[in-house]
């Protein structure tokens, strides 16, 4: 990634809200969305189930996705009891599966300790947790110098994401930034931060450990990528928004994903460049995205890249052939887009191309069509670093800075920030 200004999401709201509020305040999820946003996401999702069915991956998994409906809904499509992938660690605790717990529905900030430091995530929690066997995970990170509150303001994913099924789980990075370069002066192993918390859930509630999914924005989506590769198969399917590297070892990813990237993103370029990153994130100038994501399909097991598809008028795809069944790999590059959560109900930022379609629809739509493809082997310890992009150190106990606890509620106005490379998001006047 280019160090230097921008680094966070062009598109950030203020006050912070409380992500607990959106489950209120949006019970009608499946139906806020524009309807501009609603058929860009429907042309987007049917191009990628028309390119598995006439020569892509084998569509098996895709044809879930054409009827998912704006908002995914994993829920009523497949009720079936919780499936133990091969990839899920083995619980030193029983499942909720097992001893029949459950969580109460609803939105909480949970604490939880990963070496010796104290770490917080929000977790919201569907009305239908008592309805259905076994729920869908749903992971989204925010970018530099975020918060859950803030990555919440605009993916939206909270109430789309409960609306829809799922059991959306918005961790919170030390100082607003996450490790995934893995390095220990770059903070506390995020990896095992995140592969506690999943365990924490497990334990608590009836997890389908075949349907855990993540989406991140900028750092988030690097992170995200990050993870794919550490823990082989833990996933079922990606979407990174805005990412910057795929690390150098990521030997069999078992996630499906789907990239989405601006062309004119100047934070994280589409043809990569652009100035290194401040230590200790240095050395993470952004690779070609067409470059990392095929390199990404062929670890996966993919053939080469298909031809350019145009899916909107503002976007197009490509995508690799001959996947393992049940798993794809995509790019959906938005012309003249940039470092933004792509989302047409809100004004692109001055000089940008808008947006035609919803990036939180099509996430849950492309999730709800592919859930875990095929058993793999996550490693034996998912605290042990993984070779990255760049030269890595074995990660160290994590920082004495424990996550704050979740600002107050503030009633969201829609802005468009800028930020410097380190530090706090400064404050942005509505408009």
């Amino acid at each position: 990634m280019p160090g230097g200004t921008d680094r966070f999401s062009t598109r950030r709201v203020g006050p912070e809200p409380k992500i607990g509020r959106f489950l209120g305040d949006r019970s009608a999820a499946a139906m806020w969305v524009p309807l501009t946003a609603i058929t860009g996401a429907a042309f987007i999702v049917l191009s990628l189930l028309l390119s598995a069915l006439t020569g892509g991956s084998d569509g098996s998994s895709s044809s879930a996705a054409a009827g998912a409906g704006p908002a995914g809904g994993p829920a009523a499509a497949r009720g079936g009891t919780a499936a133990a992938s091969a990839a899920a660690p083995t619980p030193t605790r029983p499942s909720g599966c097992v001893t029949g717990k459950r969580l109460a529905a609803g939105a909480r900030y949970q604490t939880i300790t990963v070496g010796g430091a104290a770490r917080g995530y929000h977790l919201a929690v569907p009305a239908s947790v008592n309805a259905a066997p076994s729920l869908p995970v749903l992971l989204d990170f925010h970018a530099f110098g975020e918060s859950p509150e803030t990555v919440d303001s605009y993916t939206h994913l909270v109430s789309a994401g409960t609306t829809g099924g799922y059991i959306v789980i918005t961790p919170r990075g030390v100082n607003g930034r996450w490790n995934f370069v893995r390095r220990a002066a770059a903070g506390p192993d995020d990896v095992a931060f995140i592969s506690a918390v999943l365990a924490d859930v497990a334990v608590a509630t009836c997890v389908d450990e075949t349907r855990v999914f993540a989406a991140g924005m900028g750092d988030g989506a690097d992170m995200v990528l990050a993870l794919t590769c550490a823990l082989p198969g833990r996933l079922a399917a990606v979407v990174p928004v805005g990412s910057s590297v795929l690390p150098a070892a990521c030997p069999s990813p078992g996630a499906s994903m789907l990239a989405i990237q601006g062309t004119a993103d100047p934070v994280t370029p589409y043809g990569g460049g652009g100035r290194d990153r401040a230590a200790p994130l240095n050395g993470t100038v952004a690779q070609p995205v067409e470059q990392r994501v095929g390199r990404y399909a062929t670890a996966a097991g993919c053939g080469p890249a298909t031809a350019r598809v145009p899916t909107t008028p503002a976007t197009v795809d490509l995508r690799w052939t001959a996947c393992p069944p049940g798993l794809d790999v995509s790019l959906l590059a938005v012309q003249g887009g940039v470092h933004v959560w792509p989302d047409s109900s809100v004004a692109a930022p001055p000089g940008a191309a808008a947006a035609d379609f919803s990036a939180t629809q099509v996430a849950l739509a492309f999730f709800q069509g592919h859930p875990q493809h095929r058993a793999a082997t996550a490693p034996a310890s998912p605290a042990a670093p993984a070779a990255s992009a760049v030269p890595t150190t074995s990660a160290s106990a994590p920082t004495a800075a424990a996550s704050a606890p979740p600002p107050a509620a503030g009633a969201p106005t829609a802005t468009v920030p800028t930020a410097t490379d380190v530090g706090a998001p400064p404050t942005v006047p509505a408009g």
